[in-house]
């Protein structure tokens, strides 16, 4: 009877001891994952929201992997602090928000990912927890209407501009012409929105610049602006009619379903014949004339340039050491200056003589590696830095905005005005790096008097 008697009483203490355990026990974090859409269109975003709760409270913000995709670009969202209470636990946290962009058709999954979180359930004390998340799956796919567009680029709506700069009202052979495309694009990130090829034409020297990406969220209304600006400068080489291709950009409209297409027409160029070229070849014409006359006094006195030939074909042969030191001294003198800094500046100030910006800009950068008051870096920075004149701060930005600004820049600064700024920064900067050395003392071997004090401690001591 007695058995029996403690069996049920067993029986009936087992859901309270149960329950006391389950008090007893620690509380866990709670960690939630949710996908929406599952299934979305290429380009378009599948929003991952990750909740993490920690009993009582965090001691310091979670450790949340990036869930960075093979084909997809993933961008971090609001986070916000959230709330509950379970079981009458307490528990806090964040709620985290990322945008998923799928860049391919198929199905993505994210597996493998762990977060880590430290949270004091019972303060003092603080627990560290590394939980592994659930497997996350969506889907992407491609509309069969638009299954012909290569690349698939999708938005809400989209908009391409284009700026076309001149350095002259009537170009000319050593002019140049900039074109800036711009394409700006709601509901899809700026590294989805397609590259531009500025295709080069013969007659035309093309130098495309790196292109500038931006991305805007809208607070309000949390609406993803895009914008991808590129631009190519096409420097002039010939005389002739020119055309700069037309450029359409197909898309998906999004929110209607169909194909629309953004369309730049083409940009024709006339181009004509460089006055100062034109005197340089009326120079080689006369020179050509003077060549003639030469020839012809030649043959008048055939005898007298006979004998000069075999005066100088004798001085050949009997001095060929002498002939080949002397070719040999030019030739290394020559291409000592092709590497001086001089040559290079010469080069500079060439083509700011001859009004070509982009020319004169890029052989400022080649002479700055070459000039030792600008190291380091060798940079427009470090020489601005050094030669401290705003008046050259402002040619140097007002040429940058000529050539590279997007949306053009209405100042203007001639490369003649930048080459006489740096010029006078250079024989200021040279000079001093020359009296800095011409102050510099002498080494102790050449100098040994430099430390009066030292030296006359050597001294014998006095005799007392």
């Amino acid at each position: 009877m007695s058995a029996r008697l403690a069996i049920v009483l067993l029986a009936l203490m087992a859901p309270l001891v149960a329950a006391r355990a389950q008090q007893n026990a620690a509380p866990e974090p709670i960690v939630r994952t949710t996908i929406d859409p599952p299934r979305v269109m290429v380009g378009q975003p599948a929003t991952l929201r990750l909740e993490v709760l920690a009993p009582n409270y965090m001691t310091s913000p979670p450790d949340v992997p990036g869930f960075q995709l093979r084909n997809a670009v993933t961008r971090q969202l609001q986070s916000v602090n959230t709330s509950e209470q379970q079981n009458g636990i307490d528990y806090a946290g964040v709620a985290f928000e990322f945008a998923i962009y799928p860049l391919e058709p198929g199905s993505y999954a994210i597996t493998d990912q762990k977060l880590m979180l430290k949270y004091a359930a019972e303060p003092p004390t603080t627990r560290e927890a590394v939980i592994s998340l659930p497997r996350i799956e969506f889907q992407a796919f491609i509309p069969d209407a638009a299954a012909g567009l290569n690349p698939f680029l999708t938005a809400t709506g989209l908009t391409v501009e284009q700026v076309i700069q001149r350095s002259s009202g009537e170009l000319k052979i050593g002019d140049a012409v900039t074109r800036t495309v711009t394409i700006k694009a709601e509901g899809t990130p700026a590294m989805l929105l397609p590259p531009q090829t500025f295709a080069a034409i013969d007659g035309l020297a093309v130098y495309p610049a790196q292109p500038s990406l931006s991305d805007h969220t809208d607070r309000r209304t949390d609406m993803l602006t895009s914008t991808r600006v590129e631009s190519a400068t096409y420097m002039l080489e010939r005389p002739g009619a020119y055309l700069l291709p037309a450029i359409a950009v197909r898309w998906w409209k999004s929110d209607e379903q169909k194909i629309e297409v953004a369309h730049l027409g083409a940009v024709p160029l006339q181009v004509v014949a460089n006055p100062a070229q034109a005197s340089s070849s009326g120079g080689a014409a006369t020179s050509r004339r003077n060549w003639d006359m030469l020839i012809g006094l030649t043959a008048d006195h055939w005898l007298l340039a006979v004998i000069t030939l075999a005066a100088i074909a004798g001085l050949a042969w009997m001095a060929p050491r002498v002939v080949g030191t002397i070719a040999a001294g030019y030739r290394q003198r020559r291409a000592a200056y092709l590497q001086s800094e001089a040559w290079s500046f010469a080069q500079f100030r060439s083509a700011a003589r001859r009004g070509r910006v982009k020319a004169a800009y890029f052989a400022l950068l080649d002479w700055l590696q070459r000039f030792a008051p600008a190291a380091p870096p060798h940079s427009l920075e470090s020489l601005k830095k050094a030669a401290g004149d705003p008046a050259l701060d402002h040619d140097i930005g007002s040429i940058e905005r000529q050539l590279f600004a997007p949306d053009g820049d209405a100042s203007h600064c001639s490369p003649v005005q930048l080459m006489r700024r740096v010029s006078i920064a250079r024989r200021r900067l040279q000079r001093q790096v020359s009296q800095a050395e011409t102050a510099r003392p002498l080494p102790r071997q050449l100098n040994p008097n430099a430390d009066p004090i030292s030296a006359v401690g050597r001294l014998r001591p006095p005799a007392r």
